[in-house]
């Protein structure tokens, strides 16, 4: 570390300045013992450092942290045995493109790894999105802090920063119960709801309804069938201020969560992409969270036709046809 070069540097110099002006067995034995300092840190640092680097180490970092929570990223050894490392340091960089921030985390640590070496940082999840977490290179130093050799770490992670539920003013209504009609249940099987129709071909002798078969002279089958939902979309505003889109989606969320609750059937909408998804786990709106963050279009989408459209927007809270 340049930092440890001059602090030496400076040392050295105090040390041959005194030995000049107190001309001394005392004087120039220290002025040895400091010019021999590095070179003794090495020789007994060296084996410890070849041996770090040699063994190697990696780098992980929590897979979702809650908005505002602190954001750990740490090291271990591969092999998970102990490992002496005089001094570690390992600089991270870390965007969040969501939220257009990036910052650099400096880990730093001496002595024995037996277990992982951890460093909290709460600034990176001051913001909502993913946070691209990369190291390619890390340095391990002699004692003095002089010398290093590099490690190649090569490590890629991704922590998702989720927003903390905030109820809104204006809650959507359960609208699973809107029927807007009914259609073939695919694959047939029992089903509360059905249609009468003519017996056709391949159908089964289970689902003849005798009765009316015989008023009417010919095979009347129950088709199954199931109900046309009336769709309930949740559509964010999603704007260019990292502040504003915290407190979308932290109603977003509050809203998705008390729909799961009550068992609704609903979808939620990226305006930016299009994407129309149907949110049916906490799982789902994890991944539609992720996909907004990046800015990726689902690969399944669905129609807004018949579609209710409940909008979270920056000052409130609105309901549109689609």
């Amino acid at each position: 570390m340049l930092k440890n070069i001059f602090i030496y540097l400076f040392i050295l110099a105090a040390a041959f300045a005194f030995s000049v002006m107190y001309y001394a067995w005392f004087s120039w034995f220290l002025l040895i013992v400091i010019i021999c300092a590095p070179i003794v840190s090495l020789a007994v640092s060296l084996p410890f450092m070849i041996l770090t680097a040699a063994r190697g180490l990696e780098c992980f970092c929590d897979d979702t942290v809650s908005h505002f929570d602190r954001l750990h990223i740490g090291v271990r050894t591969k092999n998970g045995r102990a490992l002496l490392c005089p001094y570690l340091k390992i600089r991270f960089k870390t965007i969040n493109s969501f939220a257009s921030k990036r910052k650099s985390i400096v880990l730093k640590y001496g002595g024995l790894i037996n277990k992982p070496v951890v460093t909290a940082c709460d600034r990176l999840s001051q913001h909502c999105g993913c946070v691209d977490i990369r190291a390619n290179f890390g340095k391990v130093y002699d004692f003095t802090g002089i010398f290093f050799l590099p490690i190649r770490l090569k490590f890629k992670g991704e922590t998702v920063i989720m927003p903390i539920p905030q109820k809104p003013e204006l809650l959507p209504d359960n609208q699973s119960a809107v029927i807007l009609g009914y259609k073939p249940k695919p694959g047939g099987g029992f089903s509360d709801d059905y249609e009468l129709r003519e017996y056709r071909s391949g159908d089964s002798l289970k689902s003849v309804h005798w009765k009316l078969s015989s008023k009417y002279d010919e095979l009347m089958v129950k088709a199954p069938s199931e109900a046309i939902y009336k769709k309930l979309v949740i559509k964010p505003e999603i704007t260019d201020n990292p502040d504003t889109n915290d407190f979308v989606l932290a109603r977003f969320i509050y809203v998705c969560s008390a729909l799961l609750a009550s068992g609704a059937k609903f979808y939620a909408l990226d305006g930016r992409s299009g994407s129309v998804v149907k949110i049916s786990s906490e799982a789902g709106i994890r991944l539609f969270l992720i996909s907004l963050y990046w800015g990726s279009a689902v690969q399944h989408q669905e129609s807004l036709d018949e579609a209710s459209i409940y909008n979270i927007l920056t000052e409130g809270e609105e309901v549109s046809e689609g």
